[in-house]
């Protein structure tokens, strides 16, 4: 993977800059430098600023012209020269011709493993570092590859605010659709419930980089007056601290995504097959099983063997997904626990009978006639986007061609009953109105 001069944020080089000067002082050499890795070329990406140092940024050579760092990028290791005039393999290569004799450097490595370049000390005279050097040195590596995981995150972040914008520009088609269909009273707690939804993982993203970037630059004045042990170790207990904020608001952001995306893109299915229903669900409760374990309710499934379907599984999947996942989420109040019951029933006529149940609070008869509405929802701003139960919706009529229905008693819990075809259609068929059948 080559990494190209417009990746590296401007701070960062700045960071490098003073981290390369220190080096030079430290080392006491002329040259301090990281070299970067480009298609056909090797660059002095940064060098520290002295009147003896022959390196000046920006400069670049050739490959496989012997240098110093080609070797280091090439076998992934540390590389020492003492004297490179005493050593007939290094007697002739380039950075003689520049006086520079002595060379002690290690490869520097992108977070995906590929080779970025190298950082290294050159000198004019013999020198055969001790351990501690050779030690310091690793330590800096470390800390530079440790800004390339952050320089990452940030590219990857970038990249999924763009994802999300194209959402909710995608999003915003649907106004249309809102209106016709009278619903333009709730198009301003829509926008505003999404916009909340999407705004609470990237702020915490961009606080979470905004802050490492001032820790960054905080050890990189340290650097200057010497480092403790204790200042690293704190140092990169807030990267991994900082890191793991990011990921967990990026990750956040992109289940988001994903449910938005279900909504606005079409649901088309073109894996039918033969499949049991009570293994499908199954294995649906398995990959669900951090989440329900960690809201604190059970959930049982009860269908028996044996229930052969000719039909779209992952389609089925998703349909029991968002049924189970909103039952575990809003059907119990905050710190009880409750059960969510799974059944299937075949009527003999070629039909099945898929129930979820639950014994949790119940819905208010009220909101009975509106849970498949789109953007419906009583949490919206709050973990809720209002989509799941809509796309249950979509599913199961437009691709599953079936009917989905709804029954509840305040305090009773709640039941949805999907009744599906044995054998759906092999072309995909929309139905001119789809059934919302509604219980009391």
């Amino acid at each position: 993977m080559i990494h190209h001069a417009s990746e590296i944020p401007e701070s960062f080089l700045a960071k490098w800059q003073k981290t390369a000067d220190v080096m030079a002082g430290i080392f006491d050499v002329p040259a301090g430098l990281i070299m970067r890795v480009l298609p056909d070329e090797i660059e002095v990406l940064v060098a520290s600023r002295g009147e003896d140092n022959p390196y000046e940024a920006e400069e670049k050579a050739k490959l496989n012209t012997g240098l110093y760092c080609e070797t280091v990028m090439a076998t992934r290791a540390l590389l020492h020269v003492p004297h490179a005039l005493e050593d007939p393999h290094w007697a002739h290569n380039p950075d003689v011709a520049l006086n520079m004799v002595s060379y002690l450097g290690v490869p520097l490595m992108w977070p995906d493993n590929e080779v970025f370049g190298a950082i290294c000390v050159l000198d004019n005279k013999k020198r055969d570092y001790q351990d501690k050097y050779v030690e310091l040195l690793w330590e800096i590596k470390k800390s530079i590859e440790r800004d390339f995981v952050v320089i990452e995150q940030q590219r990857q972040l970038v990249a999924n605010n763009n994802e999300l914008r194209g959402a909710l520009e995608r999003l915003t088609a649907l106004q249309d659709e809102l209106l016709r269909s009278e619903k333009l009273a709730a198009l301003g707690a829509v926008v505003a419930g999404i916009s909340h939804e999407l705004n609470t993982p990237i702020g915490n993203s961009l606080l979470a980089a905004s802050t490492l970037q001032c820790h960054a630059a905080d050890f990189a004045a340290d650097m200057g007056r010497g480092l403790t042990r204790s200042r690293m170790q704190e140092f990169v207990g807030t990267v991994e601290q900082g890191a793991a904020i990011l990921m967990r608001s990026l990750e956040h952001a992109a289940k988001l995504l994903g449910t938005f995306k279900q909504l606005v893109e079409d649901q088309s299915a073109a894996d039918r097959r033969r499949f049991d229903l009570g293994d499908t669900v199954r294995k649906v409760l398995v990959e669900l099983g951090h989440a329900i374990q960690d809201s604190g309710h059970r959930v049982h499934c009860a269908i028996e063997p044996g229930i052969e379907m000719e039909s779209y599984p992952q389609q089925l999947a998703l349909v029991v997904t968002h049924l189970v996942s909103n039952a575990v989420r809003h059907a119990f109040l905050p710190g009880t626990g409750g059960t969510v019951r799974i059944s299937a029933q075949p009527d003999g006529l070629g039909q099945v009978a898929l129930t979820v149940s639950d014994d949790g609070v119940g819905i208010p008869q009220a909101n009975l006639g509106r849970v498949f509405d789109p953007f419906f929802t009583t949490r919206l701003g709050h973990g809720g986007s209002g989509l799941g139960l809509h796309i249950v919706y979509k599913l199961v009529t437009a691709t599953l061609h079936g009917s989905v229905e709804v029954s509840s008693e305040p305090g009773q819990g709640a039941c949805f009953t999907v009744v599906l075809p044995l054998s759906a259609p092999a072309a995909m068929q929309k139905p001119e109105t789809g059934t919302r059948i509604q219980r009391t």
